[in-house]
């Protein structure tokens, strides 16, 4: 019962704001933001500076990639691009497709 209590007074609120004031909440927000950044910085000395971006993986997958595919969520298949050399390697064991063109022959003997 109070859920619902709290739901009814909300939208009723909801209902009586004024719009103007909605849209013009935001740039307040971020100017206050902006201001108090700048209060906390110190006159005459550098901004810090941000840290790098981590480097590329050698390997996303792991390590777990077999002939060229890996699953990264353990479902769905993704192909694997990484440039270590077990992936290398698994990705030469790949080789052609069974089926180029996406028309296999008929299996032999029918």
């Amino acid at each position: 019962m109070a859920i619902l209590w709290r739901w009814v007074v909300a939208w009723l609120v909801w209902l009586s704001s004024d719009p103007g004031q909605i849209d013009g909440e935001r740039p307040r927000a971020a100017a206050a933001v902006a201001l108090a950044a700048a209060s906390l910085a110190r006159d005459g000395s550098p901004a810090p500076v941000p840290p790098a971006p981590p480097g590329p993986k050698d390997c996303v997958c792991g390590g777990t990639c077999v002939r060229g595919v890996w699953k990264p969520d353990g479902k769905i298949e993704q192909r694997c691009e990484c440039g270590c050399p077990r992936c290398v390697s698994e990705r030469a064991k790949a080789g052609a497709a069974p089926c180029p063109g996406g028309k296999c022959p008929p299996p032999a003997g029918r």
